[in-house]
């Protein structure tokens, strides 16, 4: 024999839902990347808008990281518990209020908690936006469409650092 598996099935045509639901759950890793890529434009306005020391600097940087590790841990008891198309939403909503609180923040310690919601929000997305993509898809797309999500992160982190360098001119 040549070696060919005849018995494999042919590629099946991608279903439109399918890959609109992937690029939608994939944008979670667009929230990962923007979130970890920002930062670093605005640590010198952040300091000079609160006149932080630089340790508390660190503490705001590692705040998202502290709760991304919590919401990673977390992320598949809660997805078993509640899904993953109504933990993705949980999320998008803790995202939403995570930003709003770092946004209104009047205070250092009170930016250090809207970017541990943050990174929590980013914990549980990053768990859970890959195993229901990876649900969702046919086999034959599967890893494709996971690297969607791989390829938003990417794409987060630059639109971030492209951001951080149009608004710094302007002071921002």
């Amino acid at each position: 024999m040549s070696g060919i598996d005849l018995s494999a099935s042919p590629p099946v045509s991608l279903n439109g839902k399918s890959v609109l639901t992937a690029i939608l759950a994939a944008v979670a890793g667009l929230m990962f990347g923007l979130d970890l890529g920002v930062i670093s434009g605005a640590l010198k306005f952040i300091g000079q808008e609160f006149n932080v020391t630089d340790f508390g600097k660190e503490c705001i940087v590692s705040a998202m990281m502290v709760g991304a590790a919590l919401g990673a841990v977390s992320g598949g008891r809660l997805s078993f518990l509640f899904g993953r198309k109504r933990l993705l939403l949980s999320s998008a909503f803790l995202f939403v209020l995570g930003s709003l609180l770092c946004a209104l923040a009047t205070s250092v310690t009170f930016l250090i908690i809207g970017r541990m919601v943050l990174g929590v929000s980013v914990g549980i997305a990053s768990f859970t936006a890959p195993l229901y993509i990876s649900e969702i898809a046919h086999q034959h797309y599967r890893g494709s469409l996971i690297s969607v999500y791989q390829l938003m992160i990417t794409v987060g982190i630059f639109v971030a650092f492209i951001s951080d360098a149009l608004l710094a001119y302007s002071g921002s």
